[in-house]
Protein backbone atom coordinates (compact mmCIF):
# COMPACT_ATOMS: atom_id res chain seq x y z
CA UNK A 1 0.00 0.00 0.00
CA UNK A 2 1.44 3.38 -1.00
CA UNK A 3 1.28 5.41 2.21
CA UNK A 4 2.62 8.49 0.41
CA UNK A 5 -0.75 8.80 -1.34
CA UNK A 6 -3.43 9.30 1.07
CA UNK A 7 -6.30 7.48 2.07
CA UNK A 8 -7.98 5.48 4.22
CA UNK A 9 -10.29 3.07 5.38
CA UNK A 10 -12.50 0.47 5.53
CA UNK A 11 -14.05 -2.73 5.19
CA UNK A 12 -17.65 -2.71 6.06
CA UNK A 13 -19.55 -5.92 5.68
CA UNK A 14 -21.71 -3.88 3.37
CA UNK A 15 -20.79 -0.68 1.54
CA UNK A 16 -22.01 2.58 2.99
CA UNK A 17 -25.34 3.21 1.33
CA UNK A 18 -28.29 5.53 1.64
CA UNK A 19 -31.62 4.31 0.26
CA UNK A 20 -29.75 1.38 -1.32
CA UNK A 21 -27.44 3.53 -3.48
CA UNK A 22 -23.73 3.98 -2.81
CA UNK A 23 -23.70 7.56 -1.58
CA UNK A 24 -20.40 8.67 -3.18
CA UNK A 25 -20.48 6.52 -6.34
CA UNK A 26 -18.82 8.37 -9.20
CA UNK A 27 -18.08 11.45 -7.07
CA UNK A 28 -14.47 12.31 -6.38
CA UNK A 29 -13.25 14.65 -3.67
CA UNK A 30 -9.89 15.92 -2.50
CA UNK A 31 -8.68 13.89 0.45
CA UNK A 32 -5.98 15.35 2.68
CA UNK A 33 -3.59 13.31 4.80
CA UNK A 34 -2.60 14.34 8.30
CA UNK A 35 0.78 15.45 6.89
CA UNK A 36 -0.86 17.62 4.20
CA UNK A 37 -0.56 15.39 1.11
CA UNK A 38 -3.68 15.15 -1.06
CA UNK A 39 -5.41 12.68 -3.35
CA UNK A 40 -8.39 12.93 -5.69
CA UNK A 41 -10.55 9.85 -5.16
CA UNK A 42 -14.08 8.65 -4.56
CA UNK A 43 -15.26 7.01 -1.35
CA UNK A 44 -16.20 3.36 -1.78
CA UNK A 45 -16.86 2.36 1.82
CA UNK A 46 -16.10 3.38 5.38
CA UNK A 47 -15.98 2.14 8.96
CA UNK A 48 -15.19 4.06 12.16
CA UNK A 49 -11.58 2.89 11.74
CA UNK A 50 -10.81 3.16 8.01
CA UNK A 51 -11.99 4.04 4.52
CA UNK A 52 -11.64 2.53 1.07
CA UNK A 53 -11.23 5.00 -1.78
CA UNK A 54 -10.67 4.67 -5.52
CA UNK A 55 -8.45 7.00 -7.51
CA UNK A 56 -9.51 8.12 -11.00
CA UNK A 57 -7.15 5.53 -12.58
CA UNK A 58 -9.02 2.75 -10.76
CA UNK A 59 -6.42 2.06 -8.07
CA UNK A 60 -7.85 1.51 -4.58
CA UNK A 61 -6.39 2.50 -1.25
CA UNK A 62 -7.34 1.28 2.25
CA UNK A 63 -5.95 3.45 5.03
CA UNK A 64 -6.74 4.17 8.69
CA UNK A 65 -9.07 7.04 9.40
CA UNK A 66 -6.44 8.39 11.79
CA UNK A 67 -4.18 9.02 8.79
CA UNK A 68 -6.52 11.68 7.43
CA UNK A 69 -6.88 15.34 8.26
CA UNK A 70 -9.29 16.30 11.04
CA UNK A 71 -11.67 17.75 8.44
CA UNK A 72 -11.74 14.50 6.45
CA UNK A 73 -12.20 12.43 9.60
CA UNK A 74 -15.19 14.59 10.54
CA UNK A 75 -16.60 14.26 7.01
CA UNK A 76 -16.42 10.45 7.14
CA UNK A 77 -17.85 10.27 10.65
CA UNK A 78 -20.79 12.44 9.60
CA UNK A 79 -21.59 10.10 6.72
CA UNK A 80 -21.40 7.06 8.96
CA UNK A 81 -23.81 8.82 11.33
CA UNK A 82 -26.09 9.57 8.38
CA UNK A 83 -26.01 5.89 7.46
CA UNK A 84 -27.20 4.94 10.94
CA UNK A 85 -29.85 7.68 10.86
CA UNK A 86 -31.16 6.40 7.51
CA UNK A 87 -32.12 3.16 9.26
CA UNK A 88 -33.76 4.90 12.21
CA UNK A 89 -37.34 4.37 11.07
CA UNK A 90 -36.80 0.61 10.99
CA UNK A 91 -34.48 -0.12 13.88
CA UNK A 92 -33.72 3.02 15.92
CA UNK A 93 -35.01 4.01 19.37
CA UNK A 94 -38.04 5.74 17.83
CA UNK A 95 -38.89 3.13 15.19
CA UNK A 96 -41.88 1.83 17.15
CA UNK A 97 -43.17 5.35 17.82
CA UNK A 98 -43.75 6.40 14.20
CA UNK A 99 -47.24 4.92 13.91
CA UNK A 100 -49.58 7.49 12.39
CA UNK A 101 -50.89 8.23 15.88
CA UNK A 102 -49.68 10.51 18.66
CA UNK A 103 -47.27 8.55 20.86
CA UNK A 104 -46.16 9.69 24.31
CA UNK A 105 -42.53 9.30 25.40
CA UNK A 106 -42.10 9.30 29.21
CA UNK A 107 -39.90 11.82 31.00
CA UNK A 108 -37.66 9.10 32.42
CA UNK A 109 -36.02 8.62 29.04
CA UNK A 110 -35.20 12.19 28.00
CA UNK A 111 -35.91 14.48 30.95
CA UNK A 112 -39.32 15.75 29.76
CA UNK A 113 -42.51 14.07 28.64
CA UNK A 114 -43.00 14.65 24.93
CA UNK A 115 -45.31 13.45 22.20
CA UNK A 116 -44.37 12.39 18.68
CA UNK A 117 -46.41 12.22 15.51
CA UNK A 118 -45.25 10.76 12.24
CA UNK A 119 -46.57 8.27 9.72
CA UNK A 120 -44.95 5.33 7.95
CA UNK A 121 -45.01 7.46 4.80
CA UNK A 122 -41.81 9.02 6.11
CA UNK A 123 -39.94 5.82 5.28
CA UNK A 124 -40.95 6.16 1.64
CA UNK A 125 -39.64 9.69 1.16
CA UNK A 126 -36.66 10.11 -1.13
CA UNK A 127 -35.05 12.73 1.10
CA UNK A 128 -34.60 13.38 4.82
CA UNK A 129 -37.71 14.90 6.40
CA UNK A 130 -38.19 18.03 8.55
CA UNK A 131 -38.62 18.16 12.33
CA UNK A 132 -41.33 20.45 13.73
CA UNK A 133 -41.18 21.26 17.45
CA UNK A 134 -44.11 23.01 19.17
CA UNK A 135 -44.03 24.44 22.70
CA UNK A 136 -47.37 25.01 24.42
CA UNK A 137 -48.50 27.93 26.56
CA UNK A 138 -48.64 28.18 30.34
CA UNK A 139 -52.09 26.59 30.50
CA UNK A 140 -50.70 23.32 29.17
CA UNK A 141 -48.25 22.73 32.00
CA UNK A 142 -48.75 19.35 33.66
CA UNK A 143 -46.94 16.35 35.09
CA UNK A 144 -48.46 14.08 32.44
CA UNK A 145 -50.67 14.34 29.39
CA UNK A 146 -53.06 12.18 27.42
CA UNK A 147 -51.58 11.08 24.09
CA UNK A 148 -52.98 13.26 21.32
CA UNK A 149 -53.82 16.21 23.55
CA UNK A 150 -51.78 18.94 21.87
CA UNK A 151 -52.36 22.59 21.00
CA UNK A 152 -54.13 23.61 17.80
CA UNK A 153 -50.99 24.31 15.75
CA UNK A 154 -49.69 20.77 16.17
CA UNK A 155 -53.19 19.36 15.68
CA UNK A 156 -53.61 21.17 12.36
CA UNK A 157 -50.20 20.09 11.08
CA UNK A 158 -51.00 16.44 11.84
CA UNK A 159 -54.34 16.53 9.96
CA UNK A 160 -54.21 14.27 6.91
CA UNK A 161 -54.88 16.97 4.33
CA UNK A 162 -52.09 19.15 5.70
CA UNK A 163 -49.66 16.37 6.61
CA UNK A 164 -49.79 14.99 3.05
CA UNK A 165 -48.54 18.37 1.84
CA UNK A 166 -45.89 18.82 4.53
CA UNK A 167 -44.78 15.40 5.85
CA UNK A 168 -42.53 15.70 8.88
CA UNK A 169 -41.90 14.48 12.39
CA UNK A 170 -43.82 16.53 14.97
CA UNK A 171 -42.53 16.75 18.55
CA UNK A 172 -44.57 18.36 21.33
CA UNK A 173 -42.81 18.47 24.72
CA UNK A 174 -44.67 18.97 28.00
CA UNK A 175 -43.60 21.67 30.47
CA UNK A 176 -43.81 20.48 34.11
CA UNK A 177 -46.07 22.34 36.59
CA UNK A 178 -44.85 25.59 38.13
CA UNK A 179 -41.92 25.91 35.73
CA UNK A 180 -41.17 27.78 32.53
CA UNK A 181 -39.63 26.63 29.25
CA UNK A 182 -36.52 28.70 29.87
CA UNK A 183 -35.59 26.34 32.69
CA UNK A 184 -35.68 23.35 30.36
CA UNK A 185 -33.57 24.46 27.38
CA UNK A 186 -30.97 21.73 27.89
CA UNK A 187 -33.66 19.05 28.11
CA UNK A 188 -35.41 20.39 25.01
CA UNK A 189 -32.11 20.38 23.12
CA UNK A 190 -31.46 16.82 24.27
CA UNK A 191 -34.81 15.74 22.82
CA UNK A 192 -34.17 17.56 19.56
CA UNK A 193 -30.60 16.28 19.21
CA UNK A 194 -31.58 12.70 20.02
CA UNK A 195 -34.31 12.78 17.37
CA UNK A 196 -31.94 14.28 14.79
CA UNK A 197 -29.18 11.78 15.59
CA UNK A 198 -31.55 8.80 15.52
CA UNK A 199 -33.72 9.48 12.46
CA UNK A 200 -33.23 10.71 8.87
CA UNK A 201 -34.20 14.27 9.77
CA UNK A 202 -33.07 17.10 7.53
CA UNK A 203 -30.68 19.12 9.71
CA UNK A 204 -31.39 22.18 7.60
CA UNK A 205 -35.16 22.01 8.16
CA UNK A 206 -35.73 22.03 11.91
CA UNK A 207 -38.68 24.30 12.76
CA UNK A 208 -39.92 25.84 16.00
CA UNK A 209 -43.41 26.96 16.96
CA UNK A 210 -44.71 28.37 20.21
CA UNK A 211 -47.74 29.97 21.82
CA UNK A 212 -47.42 32.54 24.63
CA UNK A 213 -45.08 30.95 27.19
CA UNK A 214 -44.13 28.54 24.40
CA UNK A 215 -43.12 31.51 22.23
CA UNK A 216 -40.79 32.65 24.97
CA UNK A 217 -39.50 29.08 25.09
CA UNK A 218 -38.62 28.93 21.40
CA UNK A 219 -36.99 32.34 21.85
CA UNK A 220 -34.74 30.73 24.46
CA UNK A 221 -33.89 27.92 22.03
CA UNK A 222 -32.98 30.45 19.34
CA UNK A 223 -30.77 32.34 21.77
CA UNK A 224 -29.01 29.14 22.84
CA UNK A 225 -28.26 28.03 19.26
CA UNK A 226 -28.90 31.04 16.99
CA UNK A 227 -27.78 29.33 13.78
CA UNK A 228 -29.28 25.89 14.39
CA UNK A 229 -32.92 26.31 13.31
CA UNK A 230 -34.44 27.03 9.91
CA UNK A 231 -37.51 28.97 11.05
CA UNK A 232 -39.63 29.86 14.07
CA UNK A 233 -43.15 31.18 14.40
CA UNK A 234 -44.51 33.01 17.41
CA UNK A 235 -48.13 33.26 18.54
CA UNK A 236 -47.74 36.20 20.93
CA UNK A 237 -44.84 35.82 23.35
CA UNK A 238 -41.79 37.99 22.80
CA UNK A 239 -39.66 39.54 20.08
CA UNK A 240 -36.22 40.76 21.14
CA UNK A 241 -34.24 43.42 19.24
CA UNK A 242 -30.96 41.53 19.88
CA UNK A 243 -32.20 38.71 17.65
CA UNK A 244 -31.67 40.96 14.64
CA UNK A 245 -27.92 40.62 14.97
CA UNK A 246 -27.59 37.17 16.54
CA UNK A 247 -30.30 34.91 15.05
CA UNK A 248 -30.38 33.56 11.48
CA UNK A 249 -33.66 31.62 11.44
CA UNK A 250 -36.62 32.92 9.44
CA UNK A 251 -39.18 34.41 11.88
CA UNK A 252 -42.93 34.95 11.64
CA UNK A 253 -44.77 36.81 14.41
CA UNK A 254 -48.53 36.60 15.02
CA UNK A 255 -49.52 39.11 17.69
CA UNK A 256 -52.81 39.94 19.35
CA UNK A 257 -53.96 43.30 20.69
CA UNK A 258 -53.13 42.10 24.20
CA UNK A 259 -49.40 42.02 23.46
CA UNK A 260 -46.81 44.51 22.22
CA UNK A 261 -47.72 44.65 18.54
CA UNK A 262 -45.60 47.71 17.84
CA UNK A 263 -42.52 46.18 19.45
CA UNK A 264 -42.84 42.89 17.55
CA UNK A 265 -43.43 44.70 14.27
CA UNK A 266 -40.35 46.84 14.85
CA UNK A 267 -38.21 43.73 15.39
CA UNK A 268 -39.60 42.14 12.22
CA UNK A 269 -38.82 45.27 10.18
CA UNK A 270 -35.31 45.50 11.57
CA UNK A 271 -34.76 41.82 10.83
CA UNK A 272 -35.74 42.34 7.20
CA UNK A 273 -33.61 45.47 6.97
CA UNK A 274 -30.66 43.33 8.08
CA UNK A 275 -31.22 41.08 5.06
CA UNK A 276 -32.96 38.30 6.98
CA UNK A 277 -36.40 36.72 6.61
CA UNK A 278 -39.20 37.91 8.90
CA UNK A 279 -42.95 38.45 8.69
CA UNK A 280 -45.36 40.16 11.04
CA UNK A 281 -49.13 39.75 11.39
CA UNK A 282 -50.87 41.99 13.91
CA UNK A 283 -54.47 41.48 15.05
CA UNK A 284 -55.35 44.38 17.37
CA UNK A 285 -58.94 43.16 17.83
CA UNK A 286 -57.92 39.62 18.80
CA UNK A 287 -57.48 38.44 22.38
CA UNK A 288 -54.42 36.50 23.48
CA UNK A 289 -56.42 33.27 23.54
CA UNK A 290 -57.50 33.73 19.93
CA UNK A 291 -54.08 34.25 18.36
CA UNK A 292 -52.94 30.62 18.42
CA UNK A 293 -56.11 29.60 16.57
CA UNK A 294 -55.45 32.32 14.00
CA UNK A 295 -51.93 31.09 13.37
CA UNK A 296 -52.94 27.46 13.00
CA UNK A 297 -55.69 28.29 10.47
CA UNK A 298 -53.61 30.66 8.34
CA UNK A 299 -53.37 28.98 4.92
CA UNK A 300 -49.91 30.43 4.31
CA UNK A 301 -48.22 29.46 7.54
CA UNK A 302 -47.17 25.87 6.90
CA UNK A 303 -46.18 26.36 3.23
CA UNK A 304 -44.07 29.34 4.33
CA UNK A 305 -42.38 27.48 7.15
CA UNK A 306 -41.61 24.32 5.22
CA UNK A 307 -40.04 26.35 2.43
CA UNK A 308 -37.40 27.69 4.84
CA UNK A 309 -33.97 26.16 5.16
CA UNK A 310 -31.19 26.84 7.60
CA UNK A 311 -28.80 29.43 6.20
CA UNK A 312 -25.68 28.42 8.10
CA UNK A 313 -24.36 25.43 9.99
CA UNK A 314 -24.26 25.63 13.76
Amino acid sequence: MNTGRILLVLALNSLWCLNGVLAEEGKTRTWTAADGRTLEAELLSATPEAVTVRRTDGQRFDLPLSGLSEADQAWVKQRLADQARSKGLEEGPFADKITGEWVKVPAEEYGLVFQLYGTRELSRLDEPFPLFVHLHGAGGRAADVEAGKVEITAQRLAREEQYDETPCLIAVPLCPPDTFWGAHVEKLEKIIDTLVDSLPIDRDRIYLSGYSMGSRGIGSLLESRPKFYAAAMFADGEAKPEWVEKVDAALWFWYSGERDLAGAEAVAKAYVAAGKTAHFEGYPDFTHNQISWQLAHDEEVFPWMFAQRRKAAN
